[in-house]
C-alpha cells in the first residue's frame, strides 16, 4: 500500500512537472466559464497575472468578433461534445491579439472541461503575408514566375498566361527553357548559378517565344528565394514584355536614319540667291555666275531674288 502510494505521489509529480514546463498552454476550465487551473505559459503567451485569468470568465478575454463561436465551442463542450483544432482570438494585456488553436473534452462528473491551447499566431501573420503576397502577384501586370534552383517551374500567375500564352496548369512542372527558342543562346543556367550564391540578376534583355511561336522581346529580372534558415531554395522571376518598346526603338531609329540621310543630301542655303531669269544661272558668293542642273535642291531655305547675267542684260537705247 505504501510501495503504491509512492508509485501515484511520483506520477502526481510528473504530471505537475509537464504542465508546468509545456510550452502550449494547458487548463482545467469550469461549467461556469472560469479557469480553475492554468499554466505558467498562459501569464507568457497572454500576459496577465495567474490571479487575472482565473477570477473572469474566460470570454472576457476573447475579441469581440470571436466570442460567439467561441461560446459556441464552449455549449458543445458542456453538452459532452469535444473539440477539435478550434481557433479564436484572445486579447494580450498590451492590447494586442494572439491567435490560439484550441482542443477540449469534457469531464461531465466533474464539471470540468481539459483544454490545451496553442499560440499560432506567428503563423496567422504568415499566412496573411502569403495571402497579400499571392494577391499582389496575381494582380501583377507582369509576369511572376516561381521555380527551383533546376528552372523548374512551380507558380505562374495570370500575367504569365497573357504574356507566355500558356495556361498555369500546362507550365506546373515544365522547365523554363521552354521559353527560349530553338538556337537561341541564352544565359539561363549562368543565371541560375547566381541565383544559387545569393545573387540577383536585374533588367537582363532578350527574347522568348510564346505558346503561338511568336517571339518576344522581355526584361527579367531573377531573384533568390530563401527559406527561414536563410537558405537558397528557389527564383522568382519577374517577366516584362517589352516587345513596343524594342518596336518603338526600332522605328525611332529607323527616322532618325532617314532624316540623317535627307540632311546629308540638303545643302541648307540661306539668305537671298541672285538668278538669271533667262539662262537659270546663280551667282556664287564669289560673283561667279554658274550653271544649275536642279534648281535650289530639296530642303533648301534660300530665298530666290530674280535677276540677270551680263550675258542677259538688254542692250542699252541707242545714243545712250
Amino acid at each position: 500500500m505504501q510501495r503504491r502510494t509512492k508509485s501515484r505521489r511520483r506520477e502526481d509529480l510528473e504530471r505537475e512537472r509537464l504542465f508546468t514546463l509545456s510550452l502550449d498552454m494547458l487548463c482545467v476550465c469550469g461549467f461556469d466559464g472560469v479557469f480553475r487551473q492554468i499554466n505558467p505559459a498562459f501569464e507568457r503567451i497572454l500576459g496577465y497575472s495567474g490571479s487575472d485569468l482565473t477570477t473572469r470568465p474566460f470570454l472576457e478575454f476573447v475579441l469581440e468578433e470571436d466570442r460567439e463561436p467561441s461560446k459556441d465551442a464552449f455549449k458543445r463542450c458542456v453538452a459532452g461534445g469535444t473539440v477539435m483544432t478550434f481557433e479564436n482570438r484572445f486579447r494580450h494585456a498590451d492590447g494586442s491579439s494572439r491567435w490560439l488553436q484550441w482542443n477540449a473534452a469534457p469531464d461531465l462528473e466533474s464539471q470540468v472541461i481539459y483544454a490545451t491551447a496553442r499560440d499560432i499566431t506567428d503563423r496567422k501573420r504568415s499566412e496573411a503575408d502569403l495571402a497579400r503576397m499571392a494577391s499582389i502577384i496575381e494582380s501583377s501586370n507582369d509576369a511572376i514566375i516561381m521555380m527551383s534552383l533546376g528552372g523548374v517551374i512551380e507558380t505562374w500567375n495570370a500575367a504569365a498566361e497573357e504574356v507566355f500564352g500558356y495556361r498555369a496548369a500546362e507550365m506546373q512542372d515544365k522547365p523554363l527553357s521552354l521559353l527560349i527558342p530553338p538556337g537561341h543562346a541564352d544565359h539561363l543556367r549562368q543565371h541560375l548559378d547566381q541565383i544559387r550564391r545569393g545573387q540577383k540578376v536585374t533588367h537582363y534583355e532578350t527574347i522568348r517565344r510564346r505558346q503561338d511561336g511568336t517571339i518576344i522581346s522581355v526584361s527579367l529580372t531573377l531573384s533568390p528565394i530563401r527559406d527561414a534558415m536563410g537558405e537558397v531554395t528557389g527564383a522568382s522571376m519577374i517577366a516584362r514584355d517589352i516587345t513596343d518598346r524594342r518596336q518603338g526603338e526600332k522605328e525611332r531609329l529607323d527616322l532618325l536614319q532617314q532624316l540623317q540621310h535627307a540632311l546629308a543630301r540638303s545643302k541648307r542655303i540661306t539668305g537671298t540667291i541672285q538668278y538669271c531669269t533667262e539662262c537659270r544661272k546663280i551667282r556664287s558668293e564669289t560673283g561667279r555666275w554658274l550653271d544649275v542642273e536642279r534648281y535650289l535642291e530639296d530642303y533648301s531655305d534660300a530665298q530666290p531674288f530674280p535677276s540677270r547675267c551680263p550675258d542677259h542684260e538688254p542692250a542699252p537705247p541707242s545714243g545712250a
